[in-house]
């Protein structure tokens, strides 16, 4: 497994590869992880090093930032950073699993003669149709691409990549630490995500001002955009100064942190503008709690409206707040959806099924090569 980031950097994606290499390795399959010796996106060191963690090898390879300002995509194209050596330790391994739509682990290992995947964990698709360049580099860094949705699926295909190449592979949850546990809390709210524009936390904390109800609201996740975030933590205090409703911000958190977190409210909320597939709901419904998010990426594809959750529009204050108000104001109903969300997860999202279904990708992988 090959990701930008990786621990002690939080998010979905980290999560994704750190649950699926411990399960690959759990039922037999060998994976090791290559990431870039960071403790913040792109801010590397020129140093290497090989850590243990959580019984998984982790390469963590020196890097240098060759543009030190804000990364857009349309100067560096994707490659974001410069790698010291690392193709040499490749030649053990049958499988390249990239992930991220970073190339600068798969560009500087263009010339690696093994198999390679591209696992795609969101993608632009406008950006790609409209700049040549990234999108002739995306069709031709790996032999097979994963996408965890079936837009994305689409997406790819309208790209010029044959569907003989893509294999649908949604993200997976951790069943048995994210499970229900103890008592929910009554008019919890909780909002996992990173602080940033696209995760719509203005949006929720707009909508508290439309609520009859006095809530406590908890948020988790790493800042990744600093005038944001700065912004937000003025509106938090604002809040919190006018004294009905009470949020409480905890940072970047570990996993069974956020389960407990997850076990305890009675709705997550995720009022993105745009999503990949978000691993937060599946920990969500996985606890038993109902998800109140818009239907943007991945997330139809979680949330059944009116089944396990809320669907609602994007940048809707007043929507959001009635969908809370309902929830809030009837148990039975958010006891049913949670309920529901649990069976559904388990069923087709659990880490076991979905680790099954990649070492079954890799043995045809592997077959044909």
């Amino acid at each position: 497994m090959i990701t930008p980031c990786y621990y002690p950097v939080k998010g979905g994606t980290e999560t994704v590869v750190r649950n699926l290499s411990m399960e690959l390795n759990r039922i037999g399959v060998h994976t090791d992880v290559m990431t870039f010796n960071m403790d913040r996106k792109y801010a590397p060191k020129w140093r290497g090093k090989i850590e243990k963690i959580e019984g998984i090898t982790v390469f963590k390879i020196p890097a240098l930032n060759w543009l030190p300002i804000e990364h857009s995509p349309r100067i560096t194209l994707g490659v974001n950073l410069i790698p010291g050596r690392f193709t040499n330790l490749l030649k053990e391994y049958d499988i390249i699993h990239f992930h991220e739509l970073d190339f600068s682990f798969p560009s500087f290992s263009f010339f690696v003669r093994k198999p390679k995947m591209f696992h795609l964990h969101g993608i632009d698709v406008n950006f790609l149709k409209r700049y040549r360049l990234s999108r002739a580099i995306l069709k031709h860094v790996a032999d097979y691409y994963i996408t965890i949705t079936r837009q994305m699926e689409r997406d790819l295909m309208e790209l010029g990549i044959s569907r003989s190449r893509i294999t649908y592979l949604p993200n997976a949850v951790n069943g048995e630490l994210f499970r229900p546990h103890g008592e929910k809390e009554d008019n919890l709210l909780l909002f996992v995500g990173r602080i940033s524009f696209g995760k719509g936390l203005h949006v929720l904390l707009d909508s508290l001002h439309d609520l009859k109800k006095s809530v406590s609201l908890v948020i988790i996740g790493p800042a990744t955009s600093l005038n944001y975030y700065q912004d937000i933590l003025k509106r938090i205090e604002k809040e919190n100064q006018r004294g009905k409703h009470r949020i409480t911000y905890l940072g970047a958190l570990d996993q069974p942190e956020v389960a407990k977190w997850c076990q305890k409210a009675s709705i997550l909320i995720l009022p993105s503008f745009s999503e990949g597939f978000p691993v937060v709901i599946l920990e969500a419904l996985s606890c038993e709690t109902p998800v109140i998010a818009t239907p943007v990426g991945g997330i139809p594809e979680l949330i059944r409206d009116y089944e396990n959750g809320f669907l609602i529009p994007p940048n809707n204050p007043l929507k959001l707040a009635e969908a809370i108000e309902y929830l809030l104001d009837n148990k039975d109903i958010r006891t049913k959806m949670g309920k529901a969300g649990r069976k559904h997860t388990v069923k087709n999202f659990s880490l076991e099924v979905v680790a099954q279904k990649l070492r079954r990708v890799y043995e045809q992988i592997i077959t044909t090569n």
